[in-house]
């Protein structure tokens, strides 16, 4: 089993193909990162939903999403671009690792994260997924509270 990141709307951009390891890590990586930088209340919405990706509560093989369903504010979708492009430069540097029992193969990680970094950026206002139940089939969280023990939303 494996996991896709793909822009459904944007055919001519490749898909990011993941096994299910590198998912975890790729998933792990960015919520530490993301989680770190969140200031503003969509940021750390938009952290948590990088976290809620997490395949071990939802399964293998089934967190692949389409980054229409990134929980994206039309009105601030330039600073949520930025803040995401951000934490995935984040990422890279390593920030938030200290909070892993594991050091990350980076020569597989880089690539994906490079590759994120690029639908994110070419990501389009007209292609947010408008339901609620598509961003958060699970249910949108009440409230955000950073985990104590991992450090994430």
């Amino acid at each position: 089993m494996a996991n896709i990141v793909r822009y459904d709307r944007r055919p001519d951009l490749e898909p990011i193909q993941m096994s299910n390891g590198l998912t975890s890590v790729f998933i792990a990586v960015l919520a530490l990162a993301a989680s770190r930088l969140a200031r503003t209340n969509h940021e750390k919405e938009l952290a948590a939903w990088i976290g809620s990706r997490d395949q071990s509560v939802f399964g293998l093989g089934v967190v692949g999403f389409n980054i229409g369903e990134i929980p994206w504010a039309a009105e601030t979708l330039d600073q949520d671009k930025a803040f995401l492009l951000r934490a995935i430069q984040a990422a890279e540097a390593r920030t938030g690792w200290d909070g892993l029992d594991y050091v990350p193969g980076e020569d597989s990680l880089t690539p994906s994260l490079d590759k994120f970094g690029e639908l994110v950026a070419a990501f389009c206002a007209e292609d947010i997924v408008r339901t609620q139940e598509r961003s958060w089939p699970w249910g949108k969280p009440e409230t955000l509270t950073l985990c104590e023990k991992h450090g994430v939303y």
